[in-house]
């Protein structure tokens, strides 16, 4: 390894004695063979244990049924809140629906009454329109050139 450390550039084949000569040193000296560690088996189910929970105080247990029972109540309230709210937009809904019928029957009713005055007049005279003649187009003779 001392040859290694120094800074000087060896050649290649100089370099490839010194790994071979390292390379039997390793292989020289004895290995340790340890035994591997059997792996465990899959049918062995290895349990962590458990940390145990810190029992709650009484106070802890009031506060925690006092929180529990405003949850509920609030999410009662939010409930009727939506329920009424779904009902309002139903009544609109059915509001909007009542006066359009009324408006479609209106339109009926009154096309049946011009309907009933067309057929109780025995003449029917429908005045023509007179056509419009358009104006003449003018003709342009002279364009001065500037």
């Amino acid at each position: 390894m001392s040859e290694i450390s120094d800074n000087k550039p060896l050649k290649k084949t100089a370099r490839m004695e010194l790994l071979k000569k390292q390379l039997e040193e390793l292989e020289k000296e004895p290995e340790e063979e340890s035994e591997p560690e059997p792996e465990p088996e899959l049918d062995e189910v290895i349990e962590k244990p458990k940390k145990e929970k810190k029992e709650k105080t009484d106070k802890q247990k009031e506060q925690f049924e006092k929180m529990k029972k405003v949850r509920e109540a609030k999410i009662a309230e939010g409930k009727k809140i939506k329920a009424q709210l779904a009902k309002k937009e139903k009544e609109e809904l059915e509001k909007k629906v009542v006066e359009k019928a009324i408006k479609l029957k209106k339109k009926q009713i009154k096309k049946q009454q011009v309907l009933d005055e067309l057929s109780s007049d025995e003449e029917v005279v429908i005045p023509k329109k007179e056509k419009l003649h358009p104006a003449p187009k003018p003709t342009i003779k002279f364009i001065p050139y500037m």
